[in-house]
Formats: C-alpha cells, structure tokens, sequence
C-alpha cells in the first residue's frame, strides 16, 4: 500500500506543479507501478549479498508482482476516457 500510495500521491503533486489535464497524472501513477524486472534484479543482489533475509525478499517479490499487476487493470479504463488527450497530443 505504501509504494502504490507514495508514486500516486507523488505523480499527482506533479501534476498540478505542472498543470497536466485531469486524468494524466493517475495513468502515470499507476503505470509507474509497473517496474517489478527492475526491483527483482535488486532484491536478488540484495540477498546475493546478504542485506535482507529469505523473508524480506520473499515479501518484497509479492509486493513487486502485486503492484505490477494492478497496472494494466486499473489504465485501461482511465486511457479510454482520455482518448481525446491521446489523439490531440498525436
């Protein structure tokens, strides 16, 4: 909850520094919790190295195919009621 929560709640204070159009922050937000390669590549060197325990790179593998997989379910609905953006920006 605190990773999603922290890239949503960061992306938005973005957008309004930076005046996007309602709606263009969200889809980023939730497109940024897409990076699980990334932070299993990570937490394997981590453990390779013995930072974290077998416990913490079990719980950290869940929480990156977790949020991960929350992607793609909650844009597409948010893309479809931004098409007019999308096609503008083209």
């Amino acid at each position: 909850v605190a990773s999603v929560a922290g890239k949503l709640a960061g992306v938005h204070l973005a957008g309004k520094i930076l005046k996007w159009e309602k709606g263009e922050a969200s889809i980023i937000g939730w497109l940024l919790q897409t990076k699980a390669l990334i932070m299993i590549i990570f937490v394997n060197i981590l453990l390779d190295k013995g930072i974290i325990t077998s416990q913490t790179f079990t719980a950290t593998l869940l929480m990156a195919g977790g949020s991960s997989m929350l992607g793609v379910p909650v844009v597409a609905p948010k893309r479809d009621g931004l098409k007019s953006l999308i096609v503008k920006s083209s």
